[in-house]
């Protein structure tokens, strides 16, 4: 008989312990699974690399798993001690590793979703010089006549809202918000339900803006509304050329519009702005013209719809963002510096309160500007020659440079706090495949051309659509109203550079780009001394 005596069992304490880092092995495995199952979706960005952390991680988990079964099966104290701190560091790398896939997931998921969920705001806006009882409550709208834009978010929150309190109006539907405020103004409705930023949308035009401090808020709202995105192309963005409409998003309103076209072959991108008091066609007013911003106040495929009307073009995809993100955005890169030929007081936003707020911006060259001041850099026109030129001019410099900045950059904390400020106030209807591949391939471009940056790999060609300011008699308000005239000659040149950029069978020639506006300087060519 064998002698027994010499055998090591575990005592109690032991196999508690030995139960808990069994435990804690199986939990590193699923947290492994986890992120190599994550790192898939975006294994086209590199598939050399994919396959080293691949199989890296493998061997590292294998080499853990060992250890601790061996460290169970000996009992050995100093195998044991091993096992249990290499254990433990491998659950904290693995536990940040898995925080940050499900984070940049996440952003992705959002920015890419078919449906967007937002915070609408909105003001119930009298006029005291309308005659008859005095309102001063929504209670007291309880059978008034209350101007609506016709399909917009504003409309829909607005009316809810009353329902809710109980009070019965009549709606009378209009083409846009410049239309209701103009129905207010001359006594045919009550109120008028329009973004919070009424104020600063009146102003922009001189034959309203007369009428503001005689216009009052008697109560300012928002509520969550939840759209559906129109699905992008199916096209493989490494081949096919693609068209974008970019739009800046305020209170519903499109402060920023720009059409860019995408050459995945030659890598040139033609980014066009289009003045957002273009007076055009809109699809979803049964085409009555209209200002081209308010198209956007009806929903995101209005503006789409409108947009191919005006340049006979077919829109392949849509990014919008809001105020937040370009604050956010612009400080996850570091700022911008840009060239400010007059200083002017900028309106800037407070994300934190969501409230309006001024700051000074002194004149220079190579200015440094947060995300704040970026933004009202971004929104001002009045105080340069050239206008609204002015404002669709640095909207580009300051995408140029993030864009720039981001490509340009290796820093993963920077990339993580774009995808933060990205992810909830920035939304596409790429998929998340024609991200990644398209990526992919940008880089592959950037490794054989421009050693390893992505900042040199596009040609951006920046160009506007020029027009002039006009005006249109309107019969009920009995006055002529400002609007913004597109040149047919500029819309033509914008259409042909855009197919010129998206044929792939163009000939290759010399251009000579040519622009000319009276809103800018001129300065002559020496002739003699």
């Amino acid at each position: 008989m064998k002698n027994r005596t010499n055998i090591k069992y575990p005592s109690e304490k032991m196999t508690r312990w030995n139960i808990v880092l069994m435990i804690l092995t199986i939990i590193a495995n699923l947290i492994v699974a986890f992120v190599l199952v994550y790192v898939s979706n975006y294994g086209a960005l590199s598939k050399m690399l994919f396959i080293l952390i691949n199989v890296g991680t493998l061997i590292g988990l294998l080499v853990i798993d060992l250890l601790v079964y061996f460290s169970i099966r000996t009992m050995n104290k100093k195998v044991y001690t091993a096992a249990a701190i290499i254990l433990c560091a491998s659950l904290a790398a693995g536990s940040y590793a898995a925080y940050v896939a499900a984070r940049i997931q996440g952003n992705i998921d959002s920015m890419t979703s078919s449906t967007q969920t937002s915070d609408v705001s909105a003001a119930f806006v009298i006029y005291s010089g309308n005659s008859g009882t005095a309102i001063t409550s929504i209670s007291d709208l309880d059978g008034k006549k209350i101007a609506v834009a016709k399909g917009t978010q504003t409309a829909s929150i607005g009316e809810k809202k009353l329902a809710n309190n109980n009070v019965t109006a009549e709606y009378k539907e209009y083409s846009g918000y410049t239309e209701a405020y103009r129905a207010l103004i001359a006594g045919d409705v009550q109120c008028a339900i329009l973004p919070v930023t009424w104020e600063s949308l009146m102003e922009e035009d001189t034959s309203l803006s007369q009428y503001i401090d005689k216009c009052s808020s008697i109560l300012n709202f928002s509520d969550s509304v939840t759209d559906t995105n129109k699905s992008g192309a199916d096209k493989d963005l490494t081949k096919e050329p693609f068209t974008i409409l970019l739009t800046g998003e305020n209170e519903g309103l499109a402060d920023t519009i720009m059409v860019l076209s995408v050459n995945p072959v030659s890598m040139k991108v033609t980014m066009t702005s289009i003045a957002r008091d273009s007076y055009v066609p809109i699809s979803c007013y049964g085409n009555q013209s209209s200002k081209i911003n308010g198209a956007h106040a009806v929903s995101e495929s209005c503006m789409v719809d409108t947009v191919e009307q005006l340049l006979g073009i077919t829109i392949d995809y849509t990014v919008e963002f809001n105020f937040a993100s370009v604050i956010q955005v612009v400080d996850a890169v570091g700022g911008v510096d840009v060239d400010i030929s007059t200083g002017f007081d900028a309106q800037c936003w407070d994300i934190a309160t969501d409230e309006l707020e001024v700051y000074h911006l002194d004149a220079g060259d190579n200015v440094h500007l947060d995300g704040t001041r970026a933004l009202g850099f971004a929104r001002e026109r009045y105080a340069f020659v050239d206008g609204d030129f002015a404002r669709q001019r640095h909207q580009q410099e300051i995408i140029s440079q993030v864009l720039t900045k981001i490509m340009a950059s290796k820093d993963p904390n920077m990339i993580l706090q774009v995808m933060d400020a990205a992810g909830s106030n920035i939304s596409t209807n790429f998929t998340r495949n024609q991200l990644v591949n398209f990526i992919s391939y940008a880089m592959q471009k950037a490794t054989r051309y421009y050693g390893d940056s992505l900042s040199g790999v596009f040609n951006i060609v920046h160009s506007r659509i020029y027009g002039s300011d006009s005006s249109v008699y309107d019969s009920g308000f009995g006055m002529n109203l400002y609007i913004y005239k597109l040149s047919t000659q500029s819309v033509n040149d914008t259409v042909d550079a855009i197919k010129r950029n998206m044929n792939l069978n163009s000939p290759i020639g010399n251009s000579t780009p040519v622009s000319w506006s009276a809103g800018e300087e001129y300065d002559p060519p020496d002739v003699s001394d």
